[in-house]
């Protein structure tokens, strides 16, 4: 792209600019952006509790470098959602979304509108990444976040948005030298299977941290169910689920020895594809590869 100067829209104009930062390659090339452009944004990044703890570093190596504040916002966290319930997040149950991110989020935009002036949530989002994302404005007052959104690099390309790292000198998270092809929750219940491949390898701490929790939870169904039977349909809790109806729910050793295995190895079926909605949606963390499988 030869010019990527960004520039204010008209229509948020008025706005004080809130850029939702992630940790990933899109919401860090969208505060250099910004920082190009000469246009002033307050910077936040919505903790889950469950990322990982490279993502975190990443975070202070902005705030280091560029010299900028990021806010973060929390709720309890996913671990702690996760034992009061005693529900994993899943695909027709994505909780994780709106209550780990959107709406921390969005008390934090509240908060400042509440002393009189409007926002506007800049988000990283790229065309490119997606067909549903292809389609989105680059401005908008949508209804569903309750305000305005501004999506300055839906025009980038992945080329564009590398080279204002490098002419920046700010290094991408090292994630993605490790081999994620994204940043987010880590794991995220959409991961890819080379994806929990890798954290079996690099952070097995944190397939300890979810076997723990399955049993947790299990175990709290079962008392639950005691005195309120069928109140969960499903006896086990299980972080991951899969395509196979026999075994929807199966236990996070089967699913890390499941991704270990090459195309030609022992096969289990494949996890639930993740949607293009969600987190992802929103630019709070990055959507998949397109074409890519699970």
């Amino acid at each position: 792209m030869e010019n990527m100067s960004l520039k204010l829209p008209k229509e948020i104009s008025h706005c004080t600019v809130v850029a939702s930062v992630s940790g990933g390659k899109d919401s860090t090339a969208m505060i250099l952006a910004l920082r190009e452009s000469g246009i002033e944004a307050r910077h936040v990044f919505a903790d889950t509790k469950w990322e990982a703890p490279e993502t975190y570093e990443y975070i202070d190596t902005l705030r280091s470098k560029l010299g900028i504040t990021i806010d973060v916002v929390c709720s309890d966290g996913m671990p702690e959602k996760v034992r009061k319930r005693a529900v994993f997040p899943a695909r027709m149950q994505r909780w994780c979304t709106g209550e780990l991110k959107i709406n921390p989020l969005r008390k934090y935009h509240d908060a400042i509108e509440a002393t009189g002036v409007e926002t506007v949530s800049v988000m990283g989002i790229r065309a490119d990444e997606s067909v549903s994302r292809s389609k989105m404005s680059e401005v908008q007052d949508d209804d569903e976040w309750g305000g305005w959104v501004w999506r300055p690099l839906l025009k980038w390309s992945i080329e564009d948005t590398i080279s204002i790292h490098h002419r920046h000198g700010i290094p991408l998270n090292p994630l993605y030298l490790r081999g994620h092809d994204r940043v987010g929750c880590y794991p995220c219940i959409f991961s890819r299977k080379s994806e929990i491949d890798l954290i079996a390898k690099h952070a097995p701490w944190r397939i300890d941290e979810i076997r723990e929790l399955e049993r947790e939870t299990t175990a709290t169904r079962a008392e639950r169910n005691a005195v309120e039977p069928e109140r969960y349909k499903y006896e086990h809790s299980t972080f991951f689920q899969t395509r196979d109806p026999r075994e929807p729910h199966m236990g996070i050793d089967r699913i890390v020895e499941w991704a270990g295995t090459t195309r030609g190895g022992k096969q289990l079926p494949l996890l639930v594809e993740p949607p293009q909605g969600g987190c992802m949606r929103w630019g709070i963390c990055e959507a998949p590869p397109e074409g890519t499988n699970p």
